[in-house]
């Protein structure tokens, strides 16, 4: 059913949440980014939607305007240049629409990172807990449903 769901989202281009993340911690956001599909929601990450040869940042001013929520990712190297800039534009352009803007500590994040002064202000998800359970609580943001049952599933999460 998630595989039918997201081939529908995929068509029409309507993308549950922008993975935002520094590139030196690619390996932990895709494996978080593959979870969220497997419950049916629809990543937007630059290695799986970017195609080559068009100019990625005109793409990814398109998408921050119309993804429906922001996943910023901080793990030990901290927040990353151009991450950077992509937060500020989701608080601007989130902050306009109500869209959600989500600070995620990676788990391999050793201390509580120094955010950005307004992106410290949302309700952080923080992978180096387990309870409450992190990838609810990351569903919970992006989807509004507290209940899991996004996209028509309420299977347990992992």
């Amino acid at each position: 059913m998630a595989a039918a769901t997201l081939s529908g989202k995929r068509e029409t281009g309507d993308y549950d949440v922008f993975l935002c993340y520094n590139h030196k911690d690619k390996t932990v956001v895709l494996k978080i980014g593959e979870k969220l599909k497997e419950h049916g929601l629809l990543p937007w990450l630059d290695e799986w939607e970017l195609r080559p040869g068009i100019p990625w940042q005109t793409i990814l001013e398109q998408k921050i305007q119309s993804v429906k929520a922001a996943a910023v990712f901080v793990g030990p190297s901290g927040i990353g240049p151009w991450q950077d800039m992509e937060q500020m534009g989701f608080l601007r352009e989130f902050n306009r629409r109500s869209c959600p803007v989500i600070p995620v500590v990676l788990p391999n994040c050793k201390n509580t990172p120094d955010l950005p002064l307004f992106l410290s202000a949302m309700t952080w998800v923080d992978f180096r807990k387990t309870t409450p359970n992190p990838l609810r609580q990351l569903i919970w943001g992006i989807t509004g449903d507290r209940t899991g049952n996004e996209a028509g599933r309420s299977a347990a999460m992992d």
